[in-house]
C-alpha cells in the first residue's frame, strides 16, 4: 500500500496539529498554576507592610508603639499611610493608654501621626474616650483633637469639645463645653 504525497501531507499536518495542541494546553496549566510571586504596587507606594509594627523610646521612658494590619510608605512624602491602626502609649509615669481608628497616617521626617475614623482610646484604669479624629505632634509630645469627644467609665460619662493627652506627663485634659452625667 503506497501512500500518495497528499495523504502524507495532509497526515503530517494533523500531527504537528495535535503536537502544538498539546504543546499550548501545557503552557496554558503552567501559567494557571503558577503562583503570583509579586504583586504591583499602587503608583507612589514604595513600600507595603502586612502586620507593620513601630515602637519608640521616648523622654523620660515614655513608650509608644504603633501597630497596623497594612502600612504603605511613600518616600518622595515621607508618608506612611496605615489601615485598622493601633497605637500603645505608655507615660513616663507608667499609666497606659491605647489607641484604635480604621486608618491613619505618619509624617515621617517630623514623626506627626494622625489617626481618623472610629477613634477609641482606653486607659488602663478603664476610661473609654471616643472621637472622629486624633493628632500627634512629636515637638509637644502630646496627642490632642479639637472635635467633640466622649469620656465614658463605670461611674460617669463626660462629653467635651477637645482633647489633649501629654505624652510625659500623663496628663489628659477636655478643654471645652465640659458636661457631666454621674451614675
Amino acid at each position: 500500500m503506497k501512500l500518495s504525497k497528499k495523504t502524507i501531507v495532509i497526515s503530517s499536518i494533523i500531527v504537528v496539529s495535535i503536537a502544538l495542541l498539546i504543546a499550548f494546553a501545557a503552557i496554558i496549566k503552567i501559567n494557571v498554576n503558577k503562583p503570583k510571586l509579586l504583586k504591583k504596587l499602587e503608583e507612589g507606594v514604595d513600600l507595603q507592610i502586612k502586620g507593620f509594627v513601630y515602637t519608640e523610646v521616648g523622654e523620660a521612658n515614655a513608650k509608644w508603639e504603633v501597630k497596623a494590619e497594612t502600612a504603605t510608605y511613600n518616600k518622595k512624602h515621607n508618608l506612611a499611610l496605615f489601615d485598622q491602626v493601633q497605637i500603645k502609649l505608655t507615660t513616663s509615669d507608667g499609666k497606659v493608654f491605647v489607641m484604635s481608628a480604621d486608618k491613619g497616617r505618619m509624617f515621617t521626617d517630623k514623626k506627626n501621626i494622625e489617626i481618623e475614623d472610629n477613634v477609641v482610646i482606653v486607659s488602663d484604669t478603664g476610661d473609654r474616650f471616643s472621637t472622629d479624629h486624633l493628632s500627634y505632634n512629636d515637638a509637644g509630645k502630646k496627642f490632642y483633637t479639637d472635635a467633640p469627644v466622649t469620656m465614658e467609665n463605670k461611674r460617669m460619662k463626660i462629653t467635651g469639645k477637645g482633647l489633649t493627652l501629654f505624652m510625659n506627663k500623663g496628663e489628659l485634659n477636655i478643654p471645652s463645653m465640659v458636661k457631666a452625667r454621674i451614675n
